[in-house]
């Protein structure tokens, strides 16, 4: 799986304010690690407005609706949680989720 990859990720069993149900999500971890492990790493996506930065992104469209980047939502999930792709973030919008990782993250 390439990083950048926007996937349906399935993020059920969760307990508010954690992001659950189906929804797009947007691979975060490493291409290399990714073949390797049975995991990835994605940041879920959300309809809804606005754009916060660094906390919330908005990276274009994917299943015909704007979607924004939920940076605080960033989680580990089984491969098997992923239903298929729905395309790959831009280079522009990857470099811009990057930077909110790491302003988030620090």
């Amino acid at each position: 799986m390439k990083r950048g990859t926007v996937v349906w990720v399935d993020l059920s069993d969760t307990t508010p304010p954690e992001m659950g149900k189906v929804r797009p999500g947007i691979v975060v971890s490493g291409t290399a690690h990714n073949e390797m492990l049975n995991t990835v790493v994605v940041v879920p996506t959300s309809s809804i407005a606005p754009e916060i930065w660094p906390l919330r992104l908005a990276v274009g469209s994917f299943a015909g609706k704007e979607s924004y980047a939920v940076i605080p939502g960033i989680r580990q999930v089984r491969k098997g949680r992923l239903r298929g792709a729905l395309g790959q973030l831009s280079r522009e919008h990857l470099a811009a989720l990057d930077e909110c990782l790491d302003a988030y993250l620090r």
